[in-house]
């Protein structure tokens, strides 16, 4: 009796660990590249509905989350802290705008430097 208490805590331990890795394996990963956020944020309008007011909330929230894939994905060219301080304004911005925050359509128009992105890393 006393070894299969054993067993089953150890059991439950390490399906306990498993399941604590597989949820920090997968926030690592991104679910868009960085060529399907470009096409879904620019390319179809996302971007410019949001910045003219003409978005509801999860066009807000859609964009945010694509937005929020940009830094887990690895540059064509460039170096990697380079890309991140591109992307993390771009980011809060995104989020700011989702939270309603006054001013955060401003700092996502700052904050969204298409060239100096591309000049730098594509």
């Amino acid at each position: 009796m006393r070894t299969a208490k054993y067993c089953l805590m150890a059991t439950l331990a390490l399906g306990m660990l498993a399941n604590v890795y597989a949820t920090t394996a997968d926030d690592a990963k991104p679910s868009h590249t960085i060529k399907q956020i470009m096409v879904l944020a620019h390319k179809k309008g996302l971007y410019n509905k949001v910045v003219q007011g003409k978005a509801d909330d999860g066009d807000k929230k859609t964009l945010a989350e694509l937005y929020g894939d940009l830094p887990k994905n690895t540059p064509e060219k460039g170096d990697a802290e380079s890309w991140k301080a591109k992307c993390d304004p771009l980011v809060k911005a995104a989020n700011d705008v989702v939270a309603g925050k006054p001013d955060s359509l401003v700092a996502m128009k700052a904050a969204n430097k298409c060239k100096s992105c591309h000049d730098a890393h594509k």
